[in-house]
């Protein structure tokens, strides 16, 4: 091979990193510990930033309501509206209105139809950890098809790729909202034993990327070589695919509420690095919580990301990101 060809893993490794997108989620979400290998489940303590001694859930909740233009829409569209953006006149940025508009739309049809299964701001957050944290490409935007009438609702929230030392790391992405963090992974774990155990999904989910994904968007070699390693019904490639679970637990932490009180003259950040300490003590703790529900529903494991997220309230970051959004859900009486 000269020193100018390039393997199918760096050809489709140059690809996937054209669509990986940017998220500056490290403003407005910390990372308190993780744990280090080998012992699974790979697990990761995050919490929302804080505002003197208070959780900051409403710079979370503006946040993920913009980035939820970058989760929601394909890539296709977003490419569109750019174009459109830099060909505008100087000054005219009307071209915003109708893909912030179609957001909206898109997440409050599906919450208006499906409220038991609406947990948007999890989602867009899981969208922004595969991004930031993983450095996975987003290689199907699910929300746009969430609305579609001919799409059924259930499955994945997210599916993110990258290739990493020569093989394909494809990501499938659950989000849960939950009260506790042991419901919270609980019910992550329920979910992709039952994701495994569905055949019919597992296909749907890659026709998925190949048909309606965001590699149409490549050209080329790029994008043929890209779209045959997403063909599980074909014969392997010649580049490796992996298949990993992220879960996402935006959780309730009731150690927000057992921060020292404010006294004259603190050390700026006292009370959120007090609170990363205390809350990095609970490693071993939701490893092995996590570890407890994979094993019972037989899922393996060492193919697993979890991540929990800290807020002191889940409802009014729901709440918050509603209010972002222009979107006020019906009180159930």
């Amino acid at each position: 091979m000269g020193d100018n060809e390039k393997t199918d893993a760096e050809i489709v490794q140059g690809a996937l990193e054209k669509l990986l997108d940017q998220s500056p989620l490290g403003k407005y979400v910390r990372t308190a510990t993780r744990s280090v290998d080998p012992t699974p489940p790979s697990t990761t303590l995050m919490y929302v930033g804080f505002k003197e001694n208070l959780g900051d859930t409403l710079a979370l909740a503006n946040f993920l309501w913009t980035q939820a233009l970058n989760y929601a829409l394909t890539r296709k569209r977003r490419d569109q509206i750019r174009t459109r953006m830099q060909s505008a006149p100087p000054g005219d940025i009307s071209a915003m209105a109708a893909p912030v508009n179609a957001v909206r739309d898109a997440f409050i049809e599906f919450h208006q139809d499906y409220p038991s299964r609406a947990s948007e701001v999890g989602e867009v957050l899981a969208y922004c950890i595969a991004v930031n944290d993983l450095g996975a490409a987003q290689v199907a935007a699910k929300m746009s098809l969430k609305t579609s009438g001919n799409m059924p609702v259930h499955g994945l929230d997210g599916i993110h790729a990258k290739v990493e030392d020569g093989a394909l790391y494809v990501f499938f992405l659950e989000s849960k909202l939950s009260q506790s963090a042991n419901t919270g992974v609980k019910d992550y774990a329920e979910s992709i034993a039952g994701f495994g155990n569905n055949l019919k999904q597992y296909l749907l989910e890659y026709s998925i990327v190949k048909d309606l994904g965001n590699l149409d968007t490549l050209a080329g070699s790029e994008r043929d070589l890209a779209l045959a390693c997403f063909d599980v019904m074909d014969s392997p490639g010649t580049v490796e695919r992996r298949e990993r679970s992220v879960g996402v637990i935006l959780y309730k932490e009731g150690q927000f509420g057992n921060l020292p009180p404010i006294q004259a003259k603190q050390p700026v950040g006292y009370h959120e690095a007090e609170f990363s300490a205390a809350y990095a003590a609970q490693l071993a703790h939701h490893q092995q919580a996590a570890l407890k529900h994979l094993s019972a529903g037989n899922v393996d494991p060492n193919k697993c990301h979890v991540y929990f997220v800290a807020v002191p309230n889940i409802d009014e970051l729901r709440e918050q990101f509603y209010t972002r959004m222009g979107y006020k859900p019906k009180v159930k009486e």
